[in-house]
């Protein structure tokens, strides 16, 4: 009997600092069957980004335009900077028979959840060790001054409110430990898909004989 490849929408989100950018990255080079969704963004590129790689660094005006033409499934706007989730990339991802990840907030995760079906939704949402560690973060990336990282750590406490949207909620101590539990809960939904596909044959073959 062959094996079905459901494909998943993963999502991960956290608070700023917390580590979801780096842990996708790391998801990408150790699981083989997995794509990022590459979001488009009006906020300008950084010195270590490629476009393209990291993100589709376009206008704000070309970025409501798409906005318009209904191709994000879903946009969000941080720190003044629009960020959005093109449609094709799931597209692009289910015809290579992949799962599609995405490194968005707990609105756009709302969204995505309001256009897809739960059990199509694998979500987690990444936590902090602690507020001090997250500020230890956030100074010691070196991309914002002082007001910045303020602000950055009152927008992260109210993120953090809503952890309990999502079905798996991590504590981001060690970035390689981490990376590893999203791998085995995503190949443990696999594995759950598997076994029922075998037991729905097995009642089939029992109720027919």
């Amino acid at each position: 009997m062959s094996i079905e490849k459901k494909t998943k929408l993963v999502i991960i989100s956290s608070p700023s600092g917390a580590g979801k950018t780096t842990l996708c990255k790391l998801l990408i080079k150790k699981m083989k069957n997995i794509n990022l969704s590459i979001s488009y963004t009006s906020r300008s590129k950084r010195l270590n980004e490629i476009n393209g790689k990291d993100y589709f660094f376009i206008t704000k005006k070309k970025f409501q335009s798409l906005k318009k033409q209904n191709f994000f499934i879903e946009t969000a706007t941080n720190f003044n900077n629009l960020y959005g989730s093109p449609f094709k990339n799931i597209i692009s991802s289910k015809k290579r028979n992949q799962h599609i990840l995405f490194d968005i907030d707990w609105k756009g995760a709302r969204k995505i959840r309001r256009n897809y079906n739960k059990e199509d939704i694998i979500d987690f949402f990444i936590l902090p060790p602690s507020k001090s560690e997250l500020q230890r973060r956030l100074i010691k990336r070196g991309r914002d001054n002082q007001k910045e990282i303020k602000l950055r750590l009152s927008y992260a406490i109210e993120e953090m409110k809503h952890y309990n949207e999502y079905k798996y909620v991590l504590i981001n101590e060690k970035v390689h430990k981490t990376v590893n539990q999203i791998e085995k809960i995503i190949d443990y939904h696999q594995l759950i898909l598997n076994q029922k596909k075998i037991l729905k044959s097995r009642l089939k073959k029992i109720i027919n004989n």
